[in-house]
């Protein structure tokens, strides 16, 4: 499977900042939101905590996670927590925002999409 890549609007809203559009990689392997220093350094978000990550390299860093980051991507929203990357210039896209707003990649022509079973607002699968 290829790599996806999307534009997504994202603010702060505790302080009510107006979105900024961020391209993101789409990795549905990746856990969380990540988002790069110079969004950080924009919106401002407040930081609750920190924590390790891991890299493909098998490399591990300690960073910032911050709360109050709305996501519009595909028509639909939603608050979440997202790691800052200090040197990244894109964001990544992992599968918590994926699931809680019910977004699929098409595997054809590697863009995001809302879920075609619940085409006007995200569906949850509780059992």
């Amino acid at each position: 499977m290829g790599v996806a890549y999307a534009t997504i609007k994202v603010r702060n809203i505790i302080t009510g900042s107006e979105a900024l559009e961020l391209r993101v990689k789409v990795d549905s392997g990746a856990t969380m939101l990540v988002l790069p220093g110079w969004v950080q350094e924009r919106l401002k978000f407040p930081v609750i905590r920190k924590q390790q990550v891991k890299y493909a390299d098998e490399r591990t860093e300690l960073r910032d996670v911050v709360y109050g980051v709305e996501v519009e991507v595909c028509g639909r929203k939603g608050v979440f927590d997202a790691i800052i990357e200090p040197h990244k210039e894109y964001g990544l896209l992992g599968a918590i925002v994926m699931e809680e707003l019910d977004l699929i990649v098409e595997p054809r022509e590697m863009k995001l999409y809302p879920n075609p079973r619940s085409p006007e607002v995200p569906m949850a699968e509780i059992e």
